[in-house]
């Protein structure tokens, strides 16, 4: 019913509206494998020349009108990892006045969608897109434009950029606007983008030391007295748990297919793990065949 009514609703100016303060104010994970990364933001939008008609801020042909809450209302996250995987803090979103204008402000949080692009991983740099669509036609009842401001704020609370142990922010904040096609329709959008890059001790620690550790573990085996196999047996099966953990781990931080790669080798969808992990695996079969000649 509302679709309908706003159809039927008198053409009214564009309205302008600048995006005046975009704060990152905390990144808490960032997921290759599944493409996406959860964050917090506030935003807040300027309505130019709108305080007048707050309470009707749209007209419709039978009369009826339209606030300008309803109108922060129809203010959605654009790239939502999944349909509800981005929500409003906030009960609704806070409408103020601001002089002659309106300011909308808005917090949300959630899990966003971003493709990556990971073909210099482990040595790679992401840029992170939270992007806001307003649900109405730019060509539409209630045709709208949205600016940057010039005096825009753009920022990322250092507090808040919780996976340091793996990424660092680089750069700053960049703020834009523009237009998102969808079925032949143009809606105004807008967002914030900020750039991380991997820590560049991230493959020496999570992959080349543990594969290390475990090589060296492998040799241990061997100080077991041979009259004790049971003993031999037990520290075989610790150190296989060990690695199967150690491989769990792994995989939930390694692309499933980064293809090629700066380490000069392809890794195919699946076997990430298995060609990070190589040397450990061929430690598994040599464990293996050691315990069962001991007790053959």
């Amino acid at each position: 019913a509302g679709v309908r009514r706003l159809c039927r609703s008198t053409r009214m100016a564009v309205q302008q509206i600048e995006l005046e303060r975009f704060d990152v104010l905390k990144i808490q994970s960032i997921d290759t494998v599944s493409q996406s990364f959860y964050a917090r933001c506030f935003v807040q939008l300027r309505l130019r020349g709108a305080k007048d008609r707050r309470e009707a801020f749209v007209t419709f042909e039978d009369g009826t009108t339209e606030s300008a809450e309803w109108f922060a209302g129809r203010i959605e996250v654009l790239n939502s990892f999944e349909h509800d995987s981005c929500k409003l803090i906030d009960e609704k979103p806070m409408v103020r006045d601001a002089g002659d204008d309106l300011l909308i402000q808005l917090r949300f949080e959630g899990r966003f969608a971003q493709p990556m692009d990971l073909h210099d991983f482990p040595f790679d740099s992401q840029e992170l897109s939270i992007e806001f669509l307003i649900k109405c036609r730019v060509d539409g009842p209630v045709p709208t434009k949205v600016n940057v401001s010039p005096r825009v704020s753009c920022s990322l609370v250092d507090s808040g950029f919780a996976p340091r142990f793996q990424w660092r922010p680089k750069g700053e904040v960049r703020c834009h606007a523009g237009t998102h096609e969808a079925n032949g329709r143009t809606f105004p959008k807008f967002g914030a983008k900020v750039m991380v890059a991997r820590e560049s001790r991230f493959y020496v620690t999570n992959i080349a030391v543990p594969t290390a550790v475990f090589s060296g573990l492998a040799f241990t085996l061997f100080a077991a007295q041979p009259s004790e196999p049971m003993e031999r047996l037990s520290d075989a099966f610790t150190l296989l748990l060990a690695m199967a953990a150690y491989k769990i781990t792994v995989t939930d931080m390694i692309p499933q297919a980064v293809e090629p790669t700066r380490r000069g080798r392809g890794w195919r969808e699946g076997g990430d793990v298995g060609n990070l992990c190589g040397v450990t695996r061929s430690q598994c079969h040599t464990l293996d065949l050691g315990v069962l000649r001991d007790l053959a």
